[in-house]
């Protein structure tokens, strides 16, 4: 198979064929160069074929149909592309596909070493989808990663619930925290972002993409399952 010079070798196709879960393979264009038949499946097609050789907006499927989502995908490609680093993110599509699904995106190199895709394999989320945490409102692609340091951990799951238009009351139950300790500790995040709104924090975690960082802690709530153990990482 080649797409723009990049040639796979049969032997790995045959191999990567076999896998019971997804996996693709993106180009530096974004473009499929490579999609097993489980990632079909996935997508909801009958075979890769519809899938190989294109981009996300010339693939015949529901859930290639967002936009948004498409446009997301082909910045990670780019950005796995440039910066050659790892990303493992949550994926909630829910007008295209059943359950949630965790994908771990890696460089794609070729024989001498030089960076020219993106590889992907995917798992399946077990028992069920986060809806409970983001209240209907569904983003795509959870980050699994956080993206800085700016916020800690905890400060984080803060955020997220926040974000979600969720009480201080509310985040306090889930957290195990006052009401008063979560109004405190927002406070001093305003602070340190410089607002005084929440409109505007809402804005200064979206351009550090805090608004699509999916806590760990959220991951490890016995609600939620795996197939198995996909990244140590996450699971603690």
């Amino acid at each position: 198979m080649n797409n723009d010079s990049v040639i796979l070798p049969k032997m790995l196709t045959q191999t990567l064929n076999q896998l019971p879960t997804p996996f693709w393979i993106r180009d530096k264009s974004t473009r499929y160069i490579y999609a097993n038949m489980a990632m079909a499946k996935l997508a909801g097609l009958k075979s890769p074929d519809s899938i190989i050789g294109r981009l996300d907006n010339e693939i015949q499927a529901a859930l290639f149909e967002d936009e948004v989502a498409a446009k997301l995908w082909q910045h990670q490609v780019k950005h796995v592309v440039t910066t050659q680093e790892k990303l493992t993110l949550l994926e909630v599509h829910p007008d295209s596909v059943d359950y949630p699904y965790i994908t771990k995106k890696t460089p794609f190199y070729n024989e001498s070493n030089e960076c020219i895709g993106m590889a992907v394999s995917a798992r399946y989320l077990e028992v069920f989808s986060p809806n409970d945490f983001i209240r209907g409102k569904l983003p795509g692609s959870l980050l699994l990663t956080k993206p800085d340091d700016f916020f800690t951990e905890k400060e984080c799951e803060i955020i997220f619930f926040k974000l979600q238009g969720m009480s201080s009351k509310d985040i306090g139950n889930i957290l195990y925290l006052s009401p008063r300790t979560i109004e405190n500790r927002l406070a001093n995040m305003y602070i340190r972002s410089g607002v005084n709104h929440l409109d505007d924090f809402r804005q200064f975690c979206e351009s550090r993409n805090l608004h699509r960082y999916l806590p760990h802690k959220l991951l490890l709530n016995k609600r939620i399952g795996f197939e198995g153990d996909f990244d140590e990482k996450i699971m603690g």
